[in-house]
C-alpha cells in the first residue's frame, strides 16, 4: 500500500501498482458524486423558479464554469509542481497557497470590472448576484490549490473527501438559498456562503497551509495553465451553446438530454487523470505513463460506447423520459464516443502542459476554432442536425486527439 506524510509524498511500497485503481476509483466517484449534486440543484432549481429566473441562474452559473478556470488551472500547476518537489512539500504548499490568495484577489478584481459587461449581455435585474458569483469564485479557487496539494502529495483519499465536502456544502447553500429567498440572487448568496464554508474546510484538509514568499514561478505556470484549460472548458461545452444557438427548442433541449452520455463518459474516468498529473512531473517516465492512462480511458471509454450502441433508441428515454429520443435514435453511442475522445485529450493536454509544450495550447483552440467552423458551414448548407453537430464535435476531438499522440511521440 502506499502511506503518506502529513505534508510529504507517498511513500511508496512493493505492491503499490496494484493498488492504483482504488485512489482513481475514489476520486472519480468524488467528482461524479459532485457532478450530480451540480445536476440534482440545477432540477431543484427549475422547480422553484420562474422560467426567467431559472434563465438568470442558469447564465450565472455559466459565468461560474468560466470564472473556476484559473482554480483548475491553480490544482493542476499545484499537482506538477508538488509531484517535481518530494523533498520540499512544505515550502510548495506554502508557495501553492500564496498563489491562491493572490489568484483569488485577481478574479475579484477582473470580476468586478467585468460587471457591466456581464450586466449588459444577461440583463441582470439584480447586480447583486455578480457579487455573489465573485464570492464563490473565491471559494472556487481557493479550493482548487488545497486539492492541488493533496493531489500532488498523493492523499487522494482526503482529495475525495475535501471534493464531496465541498459540493454537500454548496449544494446544500444553494437549495436553502432558494428555499428563504426564492430568486436567484438568493440561491447564489447560499452556495457562496456553502462554498466558503468547503474552503475553509478544504484548507484544514491540505494541513492547512501557511504562506511562502517567492511564489511568481508557481503564479505564472498556473496562468499558462490556465491559458489551455480555457480553451478546453469551451470545447468540452461548444457542442451544447452551438446547439441552442442553432438548433429549434426542441431539437436543442434532445440534444441536450443527449449530451449527458457525452458528459459521463467524460467524468467517469476523470480519477485515472487526478492520479497520472502529479506523475507527469518525470519527464524520463511521462511518455510511458500518459499512454498507459490513455489505453484504461480509452478501454472504459470502448465499453460505455458499446453499452450505448447496445441501448439504442431506448438509452435517452432512461435520462429524459419517452418525449425523447425521435431525433437521434439509436445514435446515442456517438455522443459516448464524443466523451471518450475528449476524456483522452485531457490527459493529452495534461501532458503537453507539464511539458510547456505551447503546442498543445494552441491545439486546443484550434480544434474549437474548426468545431465552430464546420456547424457554421454546415448551418449555412442547410445540413445541420442533432447528428451532424455532434458528428462535428467528434472530428473536432479526434484532430485534437491525434495532434496529442502526435506531440507526446515527438516529445
Amino acid at each position: 500500500m502506499a502511506e503518506v506524510t502529513a505534508l510529504g509524498p507517498p511513500v511508496v511500497r512493493a505492491g503499490a501498482p496494484a493498488v492504483r485503481a482504488v485512489p482513481a476509483a475514489l476520486v472519480s466517484m468524488a467528482l461524479l458524486g459532485a457532478s450530480a449534486l451540480a445536476y440534482v440543484f440545477t432540477v431543484f432549481a427549475a422547480r422553484v423558479l420562474a422560467p426567467h429566473a431559472y434563465g438568470e441562474l442558469a447564465a450565472l452559473l455559466g459565468v461560474v464554469l468560466v470564472g473556476a478556470v484559473p482554480a483548475t488551472g491553480l490544482q493542476t500547476t499545484a499537482a506538477l509542481a508538488l509531484g517535481a518537489s518530494p523533498g520540499r512539500t512544505r515550502t510548495v504548499a506554502r508557495r501553492v497557497h500564496a498563489t491562491a490568495l493572490g489568484g483569488a484577489a485577481a478574479v475579484v478584481v477582473v470580476g468586478a470590472l467585468s460587471i457591466p459587461v456581464v450586466d449588459a449581455l444577461l440583463r441582470l435585474p439584480d447586480p447583486l448576484a455578480m457579487a455573489w458569483v465573485l464570492v464563490l469564485l473565491v471559494a472556487h479557487t481557493l479550493l482548487g490549490a488545497y486539492e492541488g496539494v493533496l493531489q500532488g502529495t498523493g492523499r487522494y483519499v482526503r482529495m475525495a473527501a475535501v471534493t464531496s465536502c465541498f459540493g454537500l456544502a454548496k449544494l446544500a447553500g444553494g437549495v436553502l438559498g432558494l428555499l428563504v429567498g426564492q430568486t436567484p440572487t438568493a440561491a447564489l448568496a447560499g452556495m457562496a456562503i456553502g462554498a466558503s464554508g468547503g474552503a475553509v474546510a478544504g484548507w484544514w484538509g491540505a494541513g492547512r497551509p501557511g504562506l511562502e514568499r517567492g511564489f511568481g514561478a508557481t503564479a505564472r505556470a498556473a496562468v499558462r495553465a490556465s491559458g489551455a484549460l480555457l480553451g478546453f472548458v469551451l470545447l468540452l461545452n461548444l457542442d451544447l451553446l452551438l446547439a441552442r444557438h442553432h438548433l429549434p427548442g426542441d431539437s436543442a433541449g434532445e440534444y441536450a438530454v443527449a449530451a449527458v452520455f457525452a458528459k459521463v463518459a467524460f467524468w467517469l474516468p476523470q480519477g485515472v487523470g487526478v492520479v497520472l498529473l502529479p506523475r507527469l512531473a518525470d519527464a524520463t517516465s511521462r511518455t510511458r505513463a500518459v499512454r498507459r492512462a490513455v489505453g484504461v480511458v480509452a478501454v472504459l471509454g470502448a465499453a460505455l460506447t458499446l453499452a450505448a450502441a447496445l441501448l439504442g433508441s431506448r438509452a435517452i428515454a432512461l435520462i429524459g423520459g419517452s418525449a425523447y429520443g425521435a431525433g437521434i435514435g439509436g445514435a446515442v453511442w456517438l455522443f459516448a464516443l464524443l466523451g471518450t475522445l475528449l476524456a483522452v485529450a485531457q490527459l493529452l493536454l495534461y501532458s503537453g502542459i507539464a511539458a510547456a509544450d505551447g503546442v498543445a495550447v494552441v491545439a486546443v483552440w484550434s480544434a474549437a476554432v474548426a468545431e465552430c467552423v464546420a456547424v457554421e458551414v454546415l448551418a449555412a448548407t442547410g445540413r445541420l442536425s442533432m447528428l451532424s453537430l455532434a458528428a462535428s464535435a467528434a472530428v473536432a476531438a479526434t484532430l485534437l486527439v491525434g495532434a496529442g499522440l502526435a506531440r507526446l511521440r515527438t516529445r
